[in-house]
C-alpha cells in the first residue's frame, strides 16, 4: 500500500538517489543535497498551519518503507495563498501508477484546506509527459518562460565602480515601491495568481561604509535588490532581486516598469557587472516571461546563454462555502372566514 508523508531525515539517501532520476532540469529553485537534509530535518512544521511553514515542503510516496516518489513545494510570498511544485518526481520503475497524481492530490487538499488558492508550476516544453499530467490535474498554460544562464570565470576588467551612477541599494524605505512595481510589471491574471504583498519586498539596512567594504557585506547576503529610480516622477522604474545560492551561484529576477522597457538592458549589465566584481567563478541565471517586451533579446546582447523553453502553469483551487442549513418557515395565510352559498331559486 502506498503512502503519503512528510520526508524525514531517515529517508534522505533515498529522495536523495530519487533526485538524481529526475529527466530534465528544474526551473527555479533547484534542490541541493545540503537543502535536501535540512528539509528533511524540518519535518516537525507539517504539523503546523501551512502559515507558519518556514521551509519548502517535501513530501515523499512510500511503499514497504521505499521511497517511489516525491514532491516539493514552496510558498511564492508571504501571503501563503501561492505555492509553487519546483519537483514532481517518481522512480522509473514505478510510473504508470498514478503516483504522481497522488502526490499532487495530496498536497492540493493540504494547502487548498489551508487557504492557498492557486498552485503552479515551470515545465520543460520537452516533457510532454510532465505537461499531460499536469493538465490532467487541472493546469493550465499562462505564459512562456525563457531560462538563460551566464558563466562568470573572473573579474572585468573594465567594470568600474563609478558605472553605477543610475542604479543603487534598495533600502528599507523602497518596500512599497518595491511592490507596485512588481504589481505594475504584471499581467493581471499572473498578478492575481501570484498574489505578492508589501512584506515579500524586505530590504535589510546596509551599513554606510567604504564602496568595496559594501560590496562585500552585500554579496554575504542571501538576496538583495537594485534598483533604478525616476528621481522627478518618485518612482522606481526598475528593480533586480539577486538571490544567491549556496553554491555561489547567483539568479536574477527582473521588473521593469512598463513605461520604461529600454532601460532593461542597462539594469541586466550593471548586475554582471557588480557580480564580477566579486572575482570568484560563478553561474548567473534569468528569467524572461514572454510578457516582457524585448527582454529575451536583451539578454542574448550580454552573451546569455539560452538554456530551455518551459510552460508557465497554474491551477486554481476552489473551496466551496459552507453555510449553516436553515429551516425553512413556510407561512401559510390565515383561513378567512367561509362564505355563506344560498341555494339557487328554481322555478
Amino acid at each position: 500500500m502506498i503512502k503519503i508523508e512528510p520526508l524525514f531525515a531517515t529517508d534522505y539517501a533515498q529522495a536523495r538517489a530519487l533526485m538524481r532520476l529526475e529527466p530534465a532540469p528544474a526551473a527555479g529553485h533547484p534542490v541541493s543535497r545540503r537543502s535536501l537534509f535540512l528539509r528533511g530535518l524540518a519535518f516537525w512544521q507539517h504539523w503546523l498551519p501551512a502559515q507558519l511553514h518556514v521551509a519548502p515542503s517535501v513530501y515523499v510516496a512510500k511503499e514497504d518503507g521505499v521511497v517511489l516518489g516525491l514532491i516539493v513545494l514552496r510558498s511564492t510570498g508571504k501571503s501563503r495563498l501561492c505555492w509553487q511544485v519546483d519537483h514532481l518526481i517518481v522512480h522509473p520503475h514505478h510510473r504508470g501508477r498514478g503516483i504522481a497524481q497522488e502526490l499532487l492530490r495530496y498536497v492540493f487538499a493540504l494547502f487548498g484546506g489551508q487557504g492557498a488558492s492557486h498552485f503552479v508550476a515551470e515545465v520543460s516544453d520537452l516533457n510532454a509527459a510532465a505537461l499531460s499530467l499536469y493538465g490532467s490535474c487541472g493546469f493550465r498554460r499562462c505564459a512562456k518562460v525563457v531560462h538563460y544562464q551566464l558563466s562568470l570565470e573572473g573579474p572585468d576588467g573594465g567594470a568600474r565602480a563609478g558605472e553605477a551612477a543610475p542604479f543603487r541599494l534598495a533600502r528599507p524605505g523602497d518596500r512599497q515601491a518595491l511592490f507596485q512595481l512588481h504589481q505594475e510589471s504584471l499581467p493581471p491574471d499572473i498578478r492575481m495568481i501570484v498574489n505578492y504583498c508589501p512584506e515579500d519586498f524586505q530590504v535589510s539596512e546596509f551599513r554606510l561604509e567604504g564602496s568595496q567594504a559594501l560590496r562585500h557585506r552585500v554579496m554575504r547576503r542571501q538576496g538583495w535588490f537594485w534598483v533604478a529610480e525616476d528621481v522627478g516622477r518618485r518612482v522606481l522604474t526598475g528593480a533586480v532581486r539577486v538571490s544567491a545560492h549556496d553554491s555561489g551561484d547567483y539568479r536574477l529576477e527582473l521588473a521593469i516598469h512598463p513605461g520604461w522597457t529600454e532601460m532593461a538592458f542597462d539594469l541586466v549589465g550593471f548586475s554582471l557587472r557588480q557580480l564580477r566584481l566579486r572575482g570568484e567563478p560563478a553561474v548567473v541565471s534569468v528569467k524572461a516571461f514572454d510578457y516582457q517586451a524585448n527582454l529575451a533579446q536583451q539578454l542574448e546582447s550580454h552573451a546569455m546563454e539560452r538554456v530551455g523553453d518551459f510552460s508557465f502553469l497554474a491551477r486554481e483551487h476552489w473551496v466551496r462555502a459552507k453555510y449553516p442549513r436553515k429551516a425553512k418557515q413556510i407561512a401559510i395565510p390565515a383561513i378567512p372566514s367561509p362564505a355563506i352559498n344560498f341555494p339557487l331559486a328554481t322555478d
